[in-house]
């Protein structure tokens, strides 16, 4: 017993101090009420833990995690970028989703999401751009980039996002690559830096995607979750080839799919697009085309080139290929906050294979064909 206690005890003797026994009860009984009722509740604004006994699911991509505490930490957002002279990329085949947006001159860049896997190599990791906060702010990321402009950086810390910029301690620069195309990180690194700022972030995000279930196919499959609309059946068609074509020519995206794996290979300008760590093919499961408009910025790069702004709040039209066929459907958010809804023609979420998802963002003028 500590000196304290020991004294208070003294105290109470002295002056006699005694409860009933009864009061004892109805004491201790009132103190574990309310423990019970504090742990049933989240800290700080956090989700409490899914019951163990539940399969531990990535809301991401529909598959199984080995725990509830790898889905519910904070979401990786790291800007990845898709310059010739950046490829092979590093850690791309790891990410649980990949958002390509349009930069200047016609040129994409990556939004990698990683929150499942562990790459020890990610990068070359580039700027910030404006729409990367409506595009990510729903998965309450931490944002991983280069630097950026100072006006996007501005836009950044108004948000309220949590983000890291380049470091001497979470970075580090290849010197077999020429520089700015060299830049890379680790989910390591970067989950230490959250460690170290005293991050306790835990929470379920809502992905806004449905998945069938493992091993089942298309809409035969048993979705995880359903949208409010109409039941019935929807119109698709085969579609086992895909192009987007970027009017940078370096860009050009293009897939091919695979029946063996059920994954869609991805190649870049005719290339396949391999990782540089592990030589494995870029091969999501699902890949959806979302036709977006842009506006001005106002902000431009070191060449003079505007940096678009895209418009990815809203609704518009959209291409979801999966299981080598095409649905052709609706997305709409409601606001920075929400996620994006994926809906057939009969207002239902279209199901996605488990797995990663490749979420182009293009304007009509670019679209897509397929065949």
């Amino acid at each position: 017993m500590s000196t304290a206690k020991k004294a208070s005890a003294g105290r109470k003797r002295r002056h006699g101090f005694r409860f009933p026994l009864t009061a004892c009860i109805l004491i201790l009984a009132v103190i574990l009420s309310a423990a019970g009722c504090s742990a049933a509740k989240p800290s700080d604004g956090q989700e409490p833990f899914p019951e163990p006994e539940k399969p531990a699911v990535n809301p991401l991509t529909g598959e199984t995690v080995p725990s509830w505490e790898v889905v519910m930490r904070r979401p990786l957002a790291v800007k990845v970028e898709n310059d010739p002279k950046a490829r092979p990329q590093s850690g791309i085949i790891d990410a649980d989703l990949v958002f390509e947006e349009l930069v200047e001159g016609g040129v994409t860049r990556f939004i990698c999401i990683y929150l499942s896997k562990e790459p020890q190599v990610i990068g070359p990791t580039r700027s910030a751009r404006p729409s990367d906060i409506d595009i990510t702010y729903f998965l309450n990321p931490l944002l991983i980039c280069s630097g950026g402009a100072r006006e996007v950086m501005s836009m950044i810390r108004a948000s309220g996002m949590k983000y890291i910029e380049e470091d001497d301690t979470h970075f580090w620069r290849d010197r077999s690559r020429r520089a700015p195309h060299n830049l890379y990180t680790s989910s390591e690194l970067l989950r230490r830096y959250l460690a170290e700022t005293g991050d306790d972030y835990h929470g379920l995000l809502e992905s806004g995607l449905v998945f069938t279930a493992t091993g089942e196919g298309g809409d035969s499959g048993e979705e995880t979750s359903g949208g409010e609309g109409e039941g019935g059946s929807v119109m698709v068609s085969t579609a086992t080839t895909i192009e987007i074509p970027y009017k940078a020519p370096a860009c050009v995206a293009s897939y091919q799919y695979d029946a063996a794996s059920d994954t869609y290979l991805h190649s870049i300008s005719g290339a396949p697009h391999n990782d540089l760590t592990t030589g494995k093919r870029v091969a999501p499961r699902n890949v959806i085309v979302q036709f977006v408009t842009t506006s001005r910025s106002g902000i431009r790069d070191v060449t003079g080139s505007e940096t678009p702004n895209m418009q990815v709040i809203g609704s518009g039209k959209c291409l979801v290929f999966s299981g080598g066929e095409v649905h052709h459907g609706t997305w709409k958010k409601a606001n920075r906050s929400s996620p994006t809804l994926f809906l057939d023609e009969k207002g239902n979420l279209i199901p996605l294979r488990p797995g990663q998802t490749w979420i182009h963002l293009v304007t009509e003028d670019i679209g897509a064909t397929y065949k």
